[in-house]
């Protein structure tokens, strides 16, 4: 174990007697009430990727998207979504673009084969080939489309950062992280779409506000942030889908608790009960299945008789291809520190909630 730090999460992954691999997490937990708590040796910042999904859904919301094409929760949610490209995705990314008269060639995040395994196996039985609607991103691309049509946008350019559209998604997520979003903080995401690199102490603070009810009420977002809350909620394959870990973990958090991933090892958690935000520095998600039921059975969260059948679902163990065990997972989890409890960033000039009332 020489040269890791003891410091961050841990999760070893064991083969035979020896330990094989390792995977590095930090997370940091926003509970409804008490102090914030980092589970690690600091906060590494990370960038949103589609963790902030739900937060350019909002943007839309705001630019009428729902009033104007009488959008369902279930397509809400697939906009919302890093679908597994499965037929129910793809055919509703289809009739979004068809209620804005619009088209597969309109879409811009291109093109990869479809998360869902039993889907790829089909195509390539098939003899089919993927297209833009087996993106993963392709029904938050509707989204963003529909809206610029809603709004009179241009569709063309729809992903510049310069874009009309764009700019409400990023004072969207100013509003929500507190945080001045700099060119400095922009990148690219692997869809096309403009991401933020932040604090994860921002993106906790974000993902908590969707549940501070008198921020939203200032902010006049009540009801839009009711509205994708229960889109994921009641619509958790349209959200997610085959081998995504938000579907995976839905039986463990209905009524509690919701769960985004993104890329690069980044994931959400978030409910009445505050927010966890975990980021794996190596990028990979294997430690994070695993640790983050520890996480939340830590902060009590989740009760024992949940833990463990989560466990269960999701044994730490090792099999080789024959099903054999031949190792095991085992998970670390520091003590936590206490982060600062005040957000200096909302005490910025220029930075009340007033602008993004309307």
């Amino acid at each position: 174990m020489s040269g890791l730090n003891i410091d961050n999460l841990m999760t070893v992954i064991g083969r035979g007697s020896h330990k094989e691999s390792h995977h590095e997490a930090i997370a940091i937990a926003a509970p409804n009430e008490g102090p914030r708590l980092l589970f690690g040796s600091a906060d590494p910042g990370t960038f949103l990727r589609s963790v902030a999904k739900p937060f350019q859904a909002l943007a839309m919301l705001r630019a009428g998207v729902a009033e104007s094409f009488s959008l369902s929760p279930e397509e809400l949610a697939v906009i919302c979504s890093s679908h597994a490209g499965e037929p129910i995705h793809r055919d509703l990314v289809r009739a979004l673009l068809s209620r804005g008269g619009l088209s597969e060639s309109h879409l811009d995040c291109g093109v990869h084969a479809p998360f869902s395994r039993s889907e790829r196996v089909r195509i390539i039985a098939s003899g089919e080939l993927p297209d833009v609607t087996c993106s993963n991103c392709s029904g938050k691309h509707s989204g963003m489309l529909l809206a610029c049509v809603a709004r009179g946008y241009p569709v063309e350019g729809y992903l510049d950062p310069s874009h009309p559209l764009q700019r409400s998604i990023r004072a969207m997520v100013e509003l929500f992280t507190g945080e001045v979003l700099e060119p400095s903080s922009f990148g690219v995401d692997g869809c096309g779409a403009p991401t933020f690199f932040m604090p994860l102490a921002s993106i906790a603070r974000a993902f908590h506000r969707l549940h501070d009810d008198q921020f939203l009420k200032r902010c006049g977002l009540e009801e839009r942030v009711e509205l994708i809350h229960d889109a994921i909620d009641t619509h958790p394959r349209a959200f997610s889908g085959e081998g995504r870990l938000p579907l995976r973990w839905s039986r463990f958090l209905t009524g509690q608790f919701r769960a985004k991933e993104g890329a690069e090892g980044v994931m959400a958690v978030w409910g009445p009960q505050g927010a966890l935000i975990t980021k794996s520095l190596d990028g990979a998600d294997r430690g994070l299945i695993h640790a983050v039921p520890l996480l939340l059975h830590r902060m009590h969260w989740i009760d024992d008789d949940t833990l463990e059948r989560w466990i269960e679902d999701q044994p730490r163990i090792v099999r080789n291809v024959a099903g054999r065990v031949v190792g095991e997972i085992s998970v670390d989890v520091p003590d936590p520190s206490v982060l600062e409890q005040d957000y200096p960033a909302l005490e910025r000039p220029g930075k009340g909630v007033s602008r993004y009332t309307r």
